[in-house]
């Protein structure tokens, strides 16, 4: 008798707070989208643009700038290619793009700059496609010798691995002033 007594009062006390847990506990936004978001996508040769529905005209001119350089500048930097996803965020408070190895994909976020001067007089999607494209370029023609191999064996995080050994990251950017010292 005494020991059933002992056994209910854990069980009494786990739920009270698993009660109390999921009372004060929130839902995450993944990305900081809300839930209700909708989203469409275009499809190409060299991208997936995925995008809130209501950004119609902005992906749709993403797609077709990508398409276009693709077509120009594969003689210049290399013919292989692989398709990219590229998310357009436009519910954030910072202005960026970035393109990303494990898993490949890229990310605008098309908030505009506080000064519009600083960017120049290209809308800003399209700054940011002409810029992360050349980077998706590099990332689909670095993917040789041990960068190969280590894709082979750990897949796009291995390529990541491969690449940033030989190639510092002011390199990608153009900017020799960046790169490691020898």
């Amino acid at each position: 008798m005494i020991k059933a007594k002992f056994n209910k009062i854990p069980r009494v006390l786990y739920t009270l707070l698993l009660l109390f847990a999921s009372t004060i506990a929130c839902a995450r936004e993944f990305g900081g989208n809300p839930p209700s978001l909708k989203w469409k996508q275009v499809n190409t040769p060299a991208a997936k643009v995925i995008f809130p529905a209501g950004m119609d005209s902005t992906a749709t001119r993403v797609a077709r700038i990508i398409n276009r350089m693709d077509i120009a500048t594969k003689p210049t930097i290399g013919f292989k290619q692989k398709q990219i996803n590229i998310v357009l965020q436009n519910q954030t408070t910072i202005s960026n793009a970035y393109v990303g190895l494990a898993p490949f994909r890229s990310e605008f976020y098309l908030t505009p700059d506080q000064n519009s001067f600083a960017i120049g007089t290209l809308p800003r999607a399209d700054q940011l496609a002409i810029h992360e494209f050349r980077h998706v370029q590099q990332y689909n023609n670095f993917n040789v010798g041990l960068s190969r191999g280590l894709r082979f064996l750990f897949g796009d995080a291995g390529q990541a691995f491969g690449n940033d050994r030989p190639y510092p990251t002011g390199f990608l950017k153009g900017m020799p002033f960046l790169t490691k010292p020898t």
